[in-house]
């Protein structure tokens, strides 16, 4: 399988989280065997009528399918560490994603 987070640049009161955000990512590919830093991304999402605007780094990670609770859970530590009210989780290719071995 394929998840995708997005892990924001900066903290809700605009504080830089640049130092945490390499830490985790560096966990991110330490726990799951790599990960894919694919850029930066500007988003905007409605909760309870305000509106949140960040800029934040995509990262994708390709896993064995059965790792689907823990990658959630991870995401989900996460987001608490950050501060967050909410994270982008995104699942792809749960059945669809090989690697494949020459030799």
């Amino acid at each position: 399988m394929k998840f995708t987070t997005l892990l924001p640049l900066a903290d809700n009161q605009g504080q830089p989280l640049t130092t945490q955000v390499d830490v985790i990512v560096q966990s991110l590919a330490i726990q799951f065997g790599g990960c894919s830093v694919e850029g930066l991304i500007d988003g905007r999402w409605m909760d309870a009528g305000v509106e949140y605007r960040d800029q934040s780094l995509r990262v994708t990670v390709v896993c064995d399918n059965a790792r689907l609770d823990e990658a959630r859970q991870r995401v989900i530590e996460i987001g608490r560490e950050l501060g967050q009210l909410a994270m982008y989780f995104e699942v792809r290719d749960y059945d669809g994603v090989q690697f494949l071995r020459m030799g």
